[in-house]
């Protein structure tokens, strides 16, 4: 293409050259002029055309600089069907015979793209337990079979969400893939375990690309998308009480793994001047209970083992701190308003695992009291609403 660009150049410069050496007489100079003008102008036209035409080819060719760079795939919430939505209290139910209800969004999001939320095996859990597709005809034995290997899954990955969505996709040998590769998921490792399944595994004929990127890279095992496909349904919002308050988490997954006051974590005796509630990271979005002016957002010096935190004012005399959060979507002085998302759960500073540390208070540094009453009223309220 750029060849071509630079035929038209020239052919242009040489075309205007020409006209300059005739012999023309002094009434037709003006004419002269014009026509050198005119063969000018649609020289640069052809050229800048056909410029534009090499830089859209070469991104149809190619992709953008970032799209080389990572996984390729249209970004944004996306939200889950009705026919998904009918089965949460019976997911949830599974979920809490286990004391996991946390995973409650994960499995929702998991279920949307693996069905939609469609046929008599909604989860796909049928190869996890006789190994062979269909010998799952009912939708509640999908839903315990599915929690009961999403669960055994999460364990082997030893609670990497995102290993443990992407082996469920490709099994569990894509686990003992990643953990002699560095141990921890990345998009990398599952296009190379894609890669390597397939050239093992294509004689076979049973596995096809269904995305124009595995087929680019050759990575037609599996799907190399699936934990971004997934985690696009996740986080959508919060819902608020009618005299607008919010839950800082999902208030149907809410439990308490460590209350305010006094405790003994390893340390000595201190006091715990917030709540911790279970939550799964980098997934469980974390919302403001309330509107206001966002006062910290990320790391401070104040609160070095809060890992990346936010505080809110939200009047003179309330403030809420959400701590250890994975990513923080706010800056320091926007104004939001009540269930804005302000950033993921995590297990930044210092923690044991994964939990959100929730805190109120009456001044930006002190004035701490006991969150739970003030959380469980909102829940309260939900629940009547």
């Amino acid at each position: 293409m750029k060849g071509g660009v630079q035929k038209a150049a020239n052919a242009a410069f040489n075309l205007a050259k020409w006209v300059s050496k005739f012999k023309f007489n002094i009434a037709t100079f003006k004419i002269k002029l014009i026509v050198l003008s005119i063969v000018l102008f649609i020289g640069i036209v052809v050229i800048l055309v056909l410029g534009s035409i090499s830089i859209i080819s070469n991104i149809a060719i190619n992709g953008t600089e970032s799209n080389k760079q990572g996984a390729i795939l249209e970004s944004g919430y996306a939200e889950l069907a009705p026919e998904v939505l009918q089965y949460r209290d019976a997911l949830l139910k599974e979920l809490k015979k286990e004391n996991k209800a946390e995973y409650i969004d994960i499995l929702l999001a998991l279920m949307m793209q693996e069905s939609g939320g469609k046929g008599n095996d909604p989860m796909q859990a049928s190869e996890s337990k006789c190994g062979r597709i269909g010998c799952i005809t009912n939708p509640q034995e999908s839903i315990r079979y599915g929690v009961i290997h999403f669960l055994r899954v999460l364990e082997m990955a030893k609670g990497d969400i995102e290993l443990t969505l992407q082996s469920y996709n490709f099994g569990s040998g894509f686990i003992n893939y990643t953990l002699n590769n560095g141990g921890k998921y990345t998009y990398e490792l599952a296009v190379s375990f894609s890669q390597m399944m397939y050239e093992k595994l294509q004689h076979t004929g049973d596995y096809k690309c269904h995305r124009p990127e595995a087929i680019a890279l050759n990575a037609c095992y599996g799907d190399i998308l699936y934990v971004q496909a997934v985690m696009r349904y996740v986080g959508g919002g919060s819902v608020g009480t009618a005299d607008g308050y919010y839950s800082p988490l999902d208030w149907t997954t809410l439990r308490v793994t460590s209350p305010y006051g006094y405790r003994n974590i390893g340390a000595g005796l201190e006091f715990h001047y917030g709540v911790d509630y279970a939550c799964t990271n980098k997934v469980d979005p974390v919302y403001a209970v309330q509107p206001g002016e966002i006062m910290i957002a990320g790391t401070h010096s104040g609160g070095v083992s809060y890992g990346n935190f936010v505080t809110i004012k939200h009047s003179s005399t309330f403030y809420t701190t959400y701590a250890h959060l994975s990513s923080v979507s706010v800056k320091a002085g926007d104004q939001i308003t009540g269930g804005t998302k302000i950033g993921v759960c995590g297990a930044t500073g210092r923690v044991s695992g994964p939990h959100l540390h929730f805190e109120t208070k009456s001044q930006l540094w002190r004035g701490y009291y006991d969150p739970q009453p003030f959380v469980n009223k909102i829940v309260e309220k939900y629940k009547t609403e």
